[in-house]
């Protein structure tokens, strides 16, 4: 993928993450929102993705070379809501882990497309 394709995807997690969740954050370099990031959400949304992984990585529909890529993502899916699951998270933090696990999720709906 492009870097500019890369950027545009993350950009639009971030967006659709602010979106989705009531309040006011403080990102450094932006001022401030009329939308936070929902830590508990966006932990409840790495859990989900971690539980398809999973299940993604029993499934016997799925190729040896999707295992390995499943093996691959698995690490940074327990990363992800180990970071998450800290009691605090500064918001530039939060804004990361937002587009690491939208790039996540689009990696895993990639391998789930595949057995369908």
């Amino acid at each position: 993928m492009t870097t500019r394709r890369l950027f545009v995807m993350a950009c639009a997690t971030v967006a659709w993450a602010l979106v989705t969740t009531p309040g006011t954050a403080q990102i450094p370099g932006v001022g401030s929102l009329p939308t936070s990031l929902d830590k508990g959400a966006l932990l409840e949304q790495a859990k989900q993705l971690l539980s398809e992984l999973t299940a993604l990585k029993e499934n016997p529909s799925l190729s040896p070379a999707d295992k390995g890529k499943v093996d691959s993502l698995l690490p940074k899916a327990n990363s992800l809501n180990t970071e998450l699951a800290k009691p605090q998270v500064e918001p530039s933090r939060l804004t990361q882990l937002a587009t690491q696990l939208g790039d996540l999720q689009k990696q895993v709906g990639s391998l789930k497309a595949m057995i369908k």
